[in-house]
């Protein structure tokens, strides 16, 4: 089965995808700022992998989005990327 990554770029996207994550297990690349220490480690408690972003993407700049997508792309093979588009 095919894993899926979340790259999540807000608050707000989080809130809406944080079911899915913890019930897929999913892995989850994020915004930094965006969630809080208590959210990290349920997160962390949950066994769900959590990539940072080194530094913010604004929702809607399809060129950090697509850049990071192709190095998620090379990093990992054989993924379901989920990209945040509110």
């Amino acid at each position: 089965m095919q894993q899926t990554l979340y790259l999540i770029l807000t608050a707000d996207g989080f809130t809406e995808a944080k079911e899915a994550i913890f019930r897929d297990n999913s892995l989850l690349w994020i915004n930094p700022s965006v969630l809080d220490e208590m959210q990290l480690k349920a997160l962390s408690d949950a066994k769900i992998a959590i990539t940072v972003l080194d530094k913010p993407v604004r929702l809607g700049d399809e060129k950090a989005t697509l850049d990071i997508i192709k190095s998620i792309e090379k990093k990992i093979k054989d993924l379901n990327i989920l990209v945040e588009y509110l």
